[in-house]
């Protein structure tokens, strides 16, 4: 069988044509590769140092290390810093409220996008407006509050507040309009509740969206770090993002322990690099959707 070649241009203008798409497509290729390198580089050092003692990590904070060590890992998961109890903090914080957020934001999205009750549109008009008053006003208050029913250093101080996403629910809703009513009609001819349509239909439909939210609210209660710092800053109870700033050295009490905090920040990524490996071709799909019209 012969291989077949490429078309050779008819004239110069082809051939003009076919140069600058090329010198197009390499220049986008660099600056593409040039944002991969810039972004991937931190987090290659942070993974370099993590290997590194603190010693090393002031003489050699950004090659390879010379001499490779897992003390850090070793003082973190068991030794004298021993964050793996804030580590599962952080796990058992972030799943929960990302499951009943996502739960609860498909809920309500549903109810918006596919029935029709009074005042549906002002509701959600006044809901959308909640996001643009500034998280920090509401603390004062919303501390005063937990401290009174006794909710401070506790974990559901972390995770109720978090449970209702305003952003998931316009996030939801705006793929659920696109679902055709014609399909949920159907389903009720067919004797199917409002909970059956929701579960077996609207559900595995919107799939797509409902993996982008995942990641965006994970992603958003992992690296949350004001709320617990001010919420639960109790040993026992607090995330892992709000003890590595606080690792010292124990002698001088306020120099920072470079090594250990590189290593607790290998250990704080990988859940979200997890994550994302998982829902990745649901939040692409969700992403790619978007930029389709038919």
């Amino acid at each position: 069988m012969a291989i077949k070649s490429l078309p050779v241009p008819a004239n110069k203008s082809d051939q003009r044509y076919r140069l600058e798409l090329y010198l197009k497509r390499g220049a986008a290729y660099s600056v593409l590769g040039i944002l991969t390198v810039l972004s991937l580089y931190p987090l290659v050092v942070m993974v370099l140092n993590s290997f590194k003692s603190n010693a090393e990590i002031d003489l050699n904070p950004s090659g390879l290390p010379q001499k490779i060590t897992v003390e850090n890992y070793v003082s973190i998961l068991g030794g004298p810093a021993n964050l793996l109890g804030n580590f599962w903090n952080s796990v058992l914080v972030s799943t929960i409220s990302t499951i009943l957020a996502v739960f609860l934001a498909a809920l309500a999205a549903f109810a918006f996008a596919k029935y029709r009750f009074n005042g549906r549109n002002f509701i959600f008009a006044m809901l959308l407006a909640t996001t643009m008053v500034p998280g920090e006003i509401t603390i004062p208050p919303l501390y005063l509050l937990f401290a009174k029913i006794d909710w401070l250093n506790t974990y559901q101080v972390q995770i109720v507040p978090s449970i209702v996403s305003v952003f998931g629910l316009f996030m939801i809703r705006q793929y659920m309009l696109t679902i055709p009513n014609s399909l949920l009609e159907a389903a009720r001819m067919d004797g199917a509740n409002h909970w059956k349509i929701f579960w077996l239909i609207v559900l595995p439909i919107s799939t797509p969206v409902l993996g982008a939210f995942t990641i965006l609210h994970f992603l958003s209660i992992w690296n949350s770090y004001l709320w617990p710092l001010l919420m639960a800053n109790k040993s026992d109870v607090t995330p892992l993002v709000v003890v590595l700033p606080t690792l010292t050295d124990s002698q001088t009490g306020f120099t920072p322990i470079w090594g250990s905090i590189m290593a607790g920040s290998v250990l704080s990524v990988l859940p979200i690099v997890v994550v994302f490996v998982f829902f990745q071709n649901k939040f692409m799909s969700s992403v790619v959707l978007g930029a389709v019209k038919e």
